[in-house]
């Protein structure tokens, strides 16, 4: 049976240090991914992935399970190391891909070749839409969209409250439609 992030967390914390690689494989590839999706770069994700791990090392007993699960205290973790890592290196930011599965699984949905070039060209305005929005709009909507996230863990990842996110995303979603809508016209 395997052992949960609390009972692992605790066995670090009494000095069997060992425990950690454990948890670094169970979130390693979860991370690893949203990372990537800041980066855009494999090679920086994996740099900031293991500072990320490091950084949660180091901080582990400051770690409280009361104001977060340990997925997401990483995930807030990664997030402001990435945030560090593209300051110091002017990196871009995240590529958005949730159109491509989209498209996918629109295309196994209808045959219809007409149906699939609006679908593709509407993805492409999505996509483009999405592009230029603020980096940290683009993070919320990964978190939310892509990660599935509940509010209340984005709001501990960004430093905000889920309030406050709950009314971001409905405007960009609102921007977002009146971007799309206005094209169609």
């Amino acid at each position: 049976m395997e052992t949960d992030d609390k009972t692992l967390v605790e066995r670090i914390l009494k000095g069997e240090t060992d425990e950690f690689r454990h948890l670094m494989r169970r979130h390693g590839g979860t991370l690893l991914a949203f990372i990537e999706g800041i980066t855009h770069s494999r090679e920086e994700a994996e740099d900031i992935l293991q500072e990320a791990f490091v950084c949660a090392y180091r901080s582990l007993h400051q770690y409280n399970i009361k104001t977060a699960s340990f997925a997401t205290w990483l995930h807030h973790i990664a997030y402001h190391q990435a945030l560090r890592q593209r300051k110091k290196r002017r990196l871009p930011a995240f590529s958005w891909d949730e159109d491509e599965r989209l498209l996918a699984t629109a295309t196994e949905w209808d045959t219809n070749e007409e149906a699939i070039e609006a679908t593709e060209e509407r993805m492409k305005l999505l996509d483009n839409a999405i592009s230029h929005l603020p980096d940290y709009d683009r993070t919320l909507l990964q978190l939310y969209y892509e990660k599935d996230l509940p509010l209340k863990d984005i709001a501990y990842i960004l430093d905000s409250e889920a309030g406050i996110l709950a009314s971001r995303l409905r405007r960009i979603r609102d921007r977002l439609r009146k971007t799309l809508t206005h094209h169609k016209k």
